[in-house]
């Protein structure tokens, strides 16, 4: 059974985009010794991040439910939304010629290289590292224009990406759950203080 840091560097070392990431050697030798870093902890990092246990007032699921609902979701109500690829823990969309990427993530390890041109969206836990995280997105524009990372347990986001796609899961998660994600206090402050988004008056 992994706990929450050796599924973070498991998933930094399966991951390719983070091949030669600086990596907490004590648990990483936890991982070797458990046998995990074979492609063999594919299943187990999996595991991991669709079990996460998602808790609203009315309803009680996992983040991989949510995931593999809104997959069913686009592809059989959203004639406009392509399914390009879709796993438990992964679902690549195309709406018009516009790829965007939503991931189940264990954590937040090396969060800069998982930026790129494709809009992606990390589904995760922000609490361990949300001052930090808030930190990253607030200070670093091309960051928070290409990454967001929302957390459904805390109803949160961090980030400011253009994607229809996401629009279309807020829109999937209002309808079926009756929830409403809001970006994090501190992410809005931080905008705020920086003179990058203005609170109107009156």
């Amino acid at each position: 059974m992994l706990d929450e840091r050796q599924a973070a560097v498991l998933e930094a070392l399966l991951d390719e985009r983070l091949a030669g990431l600086p990596l907490p050697a004590e648990v990483v030798r936890e991982v070797e010794q458990a046998g995990l870093a074979e492609p063999e902890g594919e299943a187990a990092l999996e595991a991991f991040v669709t079990a996460r246990p998602i808790e609203w007032a009315t309803r009680t699921t996992t983040q991989g439910q949510i995931l593999a609902a809104f997959t069913v979701h686009c592809l059989d109500e959203l004639e406009e939304i392509e399914v390009v690829e879709a796993s438990p823990a992964r679902l690549v969309l195309r709406w018009r010629n516009k790829v965007s990427r939503l991931e189940l993530r264990a954590g937040f390890l090396g969060l800069e290289r998982l930026a790129s041109e494709t809009p992606t969206m990390l589904l995760g836990d922000l609490e361990p590292a949300l001052d930090e995280l808030v930190s990253r997105f607030v200070a670093d524009s091309e960051l928070r224009s290409r990454l967001a990372v929302y957390d459904l347990a805390r109803l949160e986001k961090v980030g400011a990406v253009r994607s229809s796609a996401f629009v279309y899961f807020e829109w999937f998660l209002r309808d079926e759950f009756g929830v409403k994600l809001l970006p994090s206090p501190g992410f809005t402050q931080g905008l705020i203080d920086r003179g990058v988004i203005h609170l109107g008056m009156g």
